[in-house]
């Protein structure tokens, strides 16, 4: 799917950053993306048409990044709770990172954005081809496990009789 044609939400309470992320996104070519001030307001948004693409903040008020994430994945919410994505946050904490994933973010984008991380992570998230999987009441996308080379690779280590030293 071309990048012009991609139908972006932005979620973010922070004008600021809706507008920097839309100005990013028109240098890619996108004509326009949608806006909402907090996850309500883009739970408002999504019951009028779902986006192709959703990036939104993680720390919002009144409903936070996890809130929202957590309603749109909810079962029942077809078929916008398998609409990618992806989350910014200032603050990329192991925890952070794992409640985000958990919630059933697709992505995640730590600030400051740059033009060329926010296109990689788009990237990203239209070349995941990984199933919406049912857990609970909610959908999450299916954990994959890297790629293992098909034949074992050999390990180089010395015989017994043998002694490395270092110069």
């Amino acid at each position: 799917m071309p990048l012009k044609s991609l139908d972006v939400l932005i979620v973010d309470d922070n004008a600021n950053m809706r507008l920097l992320i839309r100005t990013i996104l028109r240098s890619f070519g996108l004509a326009e993306a949608r806006q909402a001030r907090d996850g309500t307001a883009g739970l408002a948004e999504l019951a009028r048409r779902p986006p192709s693409l959703i990036i939104s903040d993680w720390e919002m008020s009144p409903m936070n990044g996890g809130d929202f994430i957590r309603s749109v994945r909810r079962v029942g919410g077809e078929p916008h709770c398998f609409v990618p994505i992806i989350v910014l946050t200032a603050h990329a904490s192991r925890q952070i990172i794992g409640e985000a994933f958990d919630a059933g973010a697709t992505q995640l984008l730590v600030k400051p954005v740059t033009p060329a991380n926010l296109l990689q992570r788009i990237g990203w998230v239209l070349e995941d081809d990984r199933p919406f999987v049912r857990m609970g009441d909610a959908y999450r996308q299916e954990m994959r496990l890297p790629k293992v080379a098909e034949k074992p690779v050999a390990a180089v280590a010395p015989k017994s009789s043998e002694v490395w030293a270092l110069d």
